[in-house]
């Protein structure tokens, strides 16, 4: 049953049991229906020439007594008396053994002379047939008449003797006696009656109207007989005008038969047959092929079998053993003996498990090595490392992992889940959320801070891929301890909050007497002492700029920036930012113009908005040269606006225009100014409005920063902005104080 389990054996067997049976079974087919046809022929061939034999005999008896007959009417005819005309009808009889009697009748039908055989007839008395219908029938016709009789087995004529008249035909004379003759049918009849066809067919003489003369009653019901006339093949007997067979229905069955038509008497002889007994031999060649096709297709069946299993059980040992080594036994081998190419491979398959085998011990000692390598590796590591395979099971805890998760180490996590694992809620929570998003660059920070001690923890994932196949293999998850990193980041927001609190009042209240002192309201100053104090103005007004810059860094990493919404026009907060920069550029003979095609009213914050422009537009002027250009262009894109601030600058490396967004980072080898955070600022207002910034630029010729503003931004109760699939039709809602 093992084979019959084989998808390769049962492939095989089907193709050559259909390579063997489907020419048998059409050879078989074929020759049968061939037989068939041959047998049914055959068989309507032997019906149609007993039928011809049949009614040739019948032409021939009827024929033979009509020429004797005429030949004896037409002596009659001559000048003898009554006595050698009996003499004459005497000798008739005595040579005819058929005839019954033969009777000389006036025109009135009565007998005037009768002359019978004594062996067929026994009344010699004269009788009148005025009343008889043959009689009447051919005082009509005034011509030969005659009339079988079925029952009687008797065939009577009535002859015209007389006068030729000329009229109504060559046959018309002018009656002066009427011939009545009496003839036995019984010869004829018994010869019809007992010819038979096979076992149960036999022939039938019918008359001009398809009424059965003779038949054989035993074979032919009495039931039957009034049915006979109404039979297929006797309406096409009586109009036929030559020898035919056809099949046709009698009570429900099916009957074979031949006819052949009788000119002379105007019937017919019809051959009538059963189907099944006409064609008995047709339905036991078929059988008996059936039968040998059975037989022949079971020897076939067992040779394909036994083919099949010869041709596959070498394969479904390779195919074991192979499972085998897959499973990393290298000791399968094969044993095939076929004196083939499947033993070839079978040789090929021991040599290739043997090296194998061979190279698995010479890895051992290496793959141990290398384990505890990695063992060592994963003991030491400061950070907990954790792998869990695609169906979330850990399959790889080290030690560091097992302390995070309050385990002592040792303790065995293999194939157990995150949840039963991890007790703390909010650890569990975020290696759960890592797992679900493995993404190399995205890190959850954990708070497992308590009264006593403050701890932090980092947990990013990755996916965990096959280098050979590309294959997801699971997640890999690591666990970092932040807390002194988040630590000295608290300390040092911290210090920078409190020097630039402490720095940014005193330096108000400096700024405020500069100004009393330009104004001249102590005094009239110099043109040397003008200067000089504009010039302290500038410098201080550059470092109050580096303290608000440090204190909105401060309050965008706390959450306390919100945006005011209200509608209002891109073009004219751009406006704004190049009239508080249009001096600045005509010291450096630098060009600013804007590029729009109309003012692009939004639902925005315009003082946010207004500083992103003044943020760009200012390094843009700082970093081009002088007698430069700088263009500032908006360009309606459907659902957002498109913001671009193009200048004719030095331009920005590629490996720094990712950086440039980041705080205090600054393209190395160009002018330094500021603090470095006005690019990491003008990026969070960007974002803060649901847009996108980023720069293009090539190296000596020039940048430009773009970033997009969506349109029908709106904001829900508690502050959080959105953008709506359709235009704000209610007053901008403000969305907390800045």
């Amino acid at each position: 049953m093992k084979y019959l389990r084989s998808g390769l054996f049962r492939k095989f067997l089907l193709a050559m049991g259909l390579l063997a049976l489907v020419p048998a079974i059409y050879l078989a087919y074929r020759l049968s229906g061939v037989g068939q046809r041959g047998i049914q022929s055959a068989v309507l061939e032997l019906q149609t020439k007993l039928a011809e034999k049949l009614a040739a005999q019948v032409e021939s008896y009827f024929r033979v007594n009509e020429d004797k007959l005429h030949f004896a009417f037409v002596s009659l005819q001559k000048n003898m008396d009554w006595a050698e005309k009996q003499e004459l009808l005497r000798a008739l009889i005595d040579t005819h053994a058929d005839i019954v009697e033969i009777a000389v009748m006036n025109v009135a039908g009565k007998e005037v002379m009768k002359v019978y055989n004594p062996e067929l007839a026994s009344d010699s008395a004269l009788s009148s047939r005025a009343d008889d219908a043959v009689f009447k029938r051919f005082l009509n016709a005034r011509r030969r008449t005659m009339a079988i009789s079925g029952p009687a087995e008797t065939l009577e004529l009535y002859y015209p003797l007389g006068t030729a008249t000329g009229e109504g035909g060559q046959d018309a004379v002018r009656l002066t006696v009427v011939i009545r003759v009496l003839v036995s049918l019984a010869g004829l009849a018994r010869s019809i009656s007992t010819e038979r066809v096979g076992g149960t067919g036999f022939a039938i003489l019918v008359d001009e109207m398809g009424r059965p003369l003779f038949y054989p009653k035993e074979k032919l019901k009495e039931s039957l007989v009034a049915e006979v006339p109404r039979w297929p093949i006797v309406s096409e007997a009586l109009k036929a005008h030559s020898i035919g067979s056809m099949e046709f229905k009698s009570q429900g069955r099916t009957m074979v038969g031949a006819y052949a038509p009788l000119s002379l008497i105007g019937g017919a002889v019809v051959i009538v047959q059963p189907h099944g007994e006409a064609y008995w031999a047709a339905v036991r060649m078929r059988r008996m092929a059936w039968v040998t096709l059975a037989i022949v297709a079971v020897i076939l069946v067992g040779a394909s079998t036994l083919l099949a299993r010869n041709l596959t059980s070498p394969l479904l040992s390779l195919s074991r053993a192979a499972d085998a080594v897959s499973h990393g036994d290298f000791t399968a081998s094969v044993k095939v003996e076929t004196g083939d190419e499947l033993q070839d491979l079978a040789d090929t398959f021991n040599r290739m498990t043997d090296k194998l085998r061979q190279y698995a011990d010479l890895q051992v000692d290496k793959v141990v090595a290398e384990q505890r390598k990695t063992d060592a590796i994963l003991f030491s590591s400061s950070d907990g490392v954790l792998m869990t395979d695609t169906g979330g099971k850990i399959r790889l805890a080290n030690r560091r992992a097992l302390e995070f998760f309050g385990l002592e180490s040792g303790t065995s996590v293999d194939g157990k889940d995150i949840p039963e694992t991890v007790a703390e809620p909010k650890l569990r929570d975020a290696i759960a959320a890592a797992l679900a998003e493995p993404k190399p660059d995205v890190a959850k920070d954990v708070n497992l801070s308590t009264e006593k001690a403050h701890k932090y923890l980092q947990v990013a994932s990755k996916p965990l891929v096959s280098p050979k196949d590309g294959k997801t293999l699971g997640v890999l998850t690591s666990i970092r301890d932040v807390t002194l990193e988040k630590e000295i980041e608290k300390m040092k927001e911290e210090f920078l909050h409190y020097i630039t609190h402490d720095l940014r009042n005193p330096l108000g209240s400096a700024m405020g007497f500069i100004e009393v002192l330009l104004k001249g309201v102590v005094g009239v100053l110099s043109p040397e002492q003008h200067n000089m104090v504009s010039s302290i103005q500038r410098s201080m007004s550059r470092l109050m700029s580096m303290i608000n810059n440090i204190l909105d860094i401060a309050k965008m990493e706390s959450g306390r920036i919100r945006l005011q919404l209200q509608s209002a026009s891109l073009s004219g907060v751009v406006c704004r930012s190049m009239a508080i920069l249009e001096s600045l550029a005509k010291q450096k003979k630098i060009q600013v113009s804007l590029d729009a095609a109309e003012e692009h009213t939004l639902d925005i914050d315009p003082d946010l908005v207004e500083r992103v422009f003044t943020n760009l537009l200012g390094n843009a002027i700082k970093y081009t040269p002088a007698g430069g250009s700088i263009t500032i262009s908006l360009a309606d894109e459907g659902k957002h606006i498109r913001c671009c601030v193009a200048d004719t600058g030095d331009g920005i490396p590629e490996s720094y225009r990712e950086k440039v967004f980041e705080k205090f980072e600054q393209v190395t080898g160009q002018r330094k100014g500021g603090t470095g955070l006005g690019l990491t600022i003008t990026k969070f207002f960007v974002e803060s409005h649901r847009g996108r910034i980023w720069v293009e630029s090539e190296v000596g010729k020039g940048s430009r920063f773009i970033f997009t503003l969506p349109r029908h931004l709106v904001s829900d109760a508690k502050g959080n902005i959105s953008v709506s699939e359709e235009p704000r039709t209610d007053p901008p809602v403000s969305a907390g104080a800045s």
